[in-house]
Order: structure tokens, then C-alpha cells, then sequence
């Protein structure tokens, strides 16, 4: 566990400063959680890491992972829902100021 910890610490101290050199920003506590837990997956994969020791605590940081992701995609879809209904909106409005003026 405390190997994935610094791991974690390590890789977000690097994409602090990563970032302030790129324009294009990442979440740096999101890349130290996902690179930690793929650095040991593979290592259990390939045999360089006990499966006993480290499979839980890869297995928490996929699902941290997957939780985070999940945040972000909610996000994104209520924005996008708050659009799809303005866009509903301005078409009612339309097509209302259309039959009034074709009413007159």
C-alpha cells in the first residue's frame, strides 16, 4: 500500500509540472490513480508483482477510477441536457411567433 501511495504522489507532483509547461491541461490526481493502478496491473499480469499483495488495492484504484470517470460523464450529460432543452424551447418559441404571424 505504500508503495502505490508514493507511486500516486509521485506521478501527480510530475503532472503538476507537466502542466504548467503544456496547454493542454490533465487532472493530475486523476493520472496518478490511473497510472498507479495500470503500472500494477501489469505488473501482476506479467508475474513482477504478488497477486496477493496487490490486488486489492489495484482493484480499489480501477474502481476509484471508474467512479471518477462516471462524475465527469454526468456532468457532461446534464450540461447537455440543460442545451438540448433551450434548443427545445427556442424552436417552441419559433414555431409560436410563426403561427402568430401568420395569424394576423
Amino acid at each position: 500500500m505504500t508503495i502505490a501511495i508514493i507511486s500516486i504522489l509521485l506521478i501527480v507532483f510530475v503532472t503538476w509540472f507537466i502542466n504548467k509547461k503544456l496547454s493542454i491541461k490533465i487532472c493530475p490526481i486523476c493520472a496518478g490513480v490511473s497510472l498507479t493502478w495500470f503500472w500494477m496491473l501489469f505488473g501482476i499480469g506479467y508475474g513482477l508483482l504478488s497477486i496477493d499483495k496487490y490486488q486489492l488495492i489495484t482493484a480499489i484504484l480501477m474502481g476509484g477510477s471508474v467512479v471518477g470517470i462516471t462524475n465527469k460523464l454526468e456532468e457532461k450529460y446534464k450540461i447537455l441536457k440543460e442545451r438540448k432543452k433551450k434548443v427545445r424551447s427556442n424552436e417552441q418559441a419559433g414555431a409560436l411567433k410563426k403561427q402568430l404571424d401568420d395569424c394576423c
